[in-house]
Formats: C-alpha cells, sequence, structure tokens
C-alpha cells in the first residue's frame, strides 16, 4: 500500500490560523489554512 498522496500537486496542509481583519469598525477573526509551502487559503463555508 503506498502511503503517497493521490493529488501530486496537493501541498500538506499545517495547521488553521486565524487572521484578524477589521470590518466596519469591528474586529473579525477569519480562519486560515495553512500550507507547508507558506501559502494561507482562507476557509469557505
Amino acid at each position: 500500500m503506498s502511503t503517497r498522496n493521490n493529488n501530486n500537486n496537493s501541498v500538506p496542509f499545517v495547521k488553521i490560523v486565524y487572521s484578524t481583519v477589521k470590518i466596519n469598525g469591528k474586529i473579525d477573526l477569519v480562519p486560515m489554512e495553512w500550507y507547508a509551502d507558506g501559502s494561507v487559503k482562507k476557509i469557505e463555508h
């Protein structure tokens, strides 16, 4: 059995980080997915 990821261009997901965003004068926490290559992607609900 192979332990390789089936999706070859996928970057391993590391953790969820929270980014503070100011919306209408209100501070909001936005969850973001942080990846091993340093990229960050907003979590879409």
